[in-house]
């Protein structure tokens, strides 16, 4: 499924921001990247067709990702997509499929839509919207993220745990990185210190371990099955943690 600019760029500027997701991002989502390569490429056409004086590398992103033939209606429809993000004076909101501006922009960066919600930040702190641009959690945290399976992850004391859409703590903070929920279950990590010294897991919305940390890196499930990496090899596990693809692969997006 090609992933719309917008979402490649969210996830690329969430982690900027959080080193360790930056380290754990390379290895375990290194399918965004391709995105991001494409926005560069988009972007260096842009600018250097452009006759104007040179513009800084977010000038650059959000004359793409406003260029409604980058974000069209048609990606929006075959993705299932409501709004797209639009960028204006450096502030973010959002517009629909046709063009027209739904939500002001007012927010510092805000993440595309996820189950009706947005995570959004201004002035450091991170909150949620809903689609009306009505803040259903105030801008609080130190990192939000993304909804899914009625979850969001949040950090606190360097330590991220999981909160529902009240703002309820679910989980609390323990782990040293966390991915967002698909299928109910959630990588985990804990490095205890030393970044990259730990293994990766998965929890459920419980917080029970169900698969154990054993794994280098491993990715979100998709369709039943979810990608690990084990002795610098990549295979393929299912819900029980069983092998389902050995690992053989160098990296997890040839196969």
């Amino acid at each position: 499924m090609m992933l719309p600019l917008a979402n490649t760029r969210n996830t690329i500027r969430g982690n900027t921001r959080r080193g360790r997701e930056i380290y754990y991002s390379i290895a375990m989502k290194l399918p965004l990247l391709f995105g991001l390569f494409t926005i560069i490429a988009i972007g260096l056409l842009f600018s250097c067709n452009s006759k104007t004086k040179e513009k800084s590398a977010n000038e650059i992103f959000a004359s793409v990702l406003n260029d409604k033939r980058v974000n069209s209606k048609e990606v929006g429809e075959r993705e299932g997509i409501k709004y797209f993000q639009i960028m204006q004076n450096n502030k973010t909101g959002f517009r629909d499929l046709n063009g027209k501006i739904v939500i002001e922009p007012k927010f510092d960066y805000a993440e595309m839509f996820s189950e009706g919600f947005s995570n959004v930040q201004n002035e450091n702190k991170w909150g949620l919207i809903d689609t009306t641009g009505k803040y259903v959690l105030q801008t609080q945290y130190e990192y939000l993220g993304p909804v899914h399976n009625g979850l969001a992850s949040f950090r606190a004391n360097d330590k991220y745990g999981f909160i529902d859409i009240k703002g309820q703590e679910k989980i609390k903070p323990q782990f040293d990185w966390v991915d967002h929920f698909s299928e109910g279950l959630c990588v985990v990590r804990n490095d205890h210190g030393k970044l990259g010294s730990g293994k990766s897991g998965y929890i459920d919305t419980t917080r029970k371990l169900v698969i154990d940390f054993q794994f280098q890196y491993a990715c979100k499930f998709e369709k039943g099955q979810a990608k690990i990496e084990l002795n610098n090899l990549w295979g393929a596990i299912d819900k029980n943690g069983k092998m389902v693809v050995e690992p053989t692969h160098k990296n997890a997006i040839d196969w």
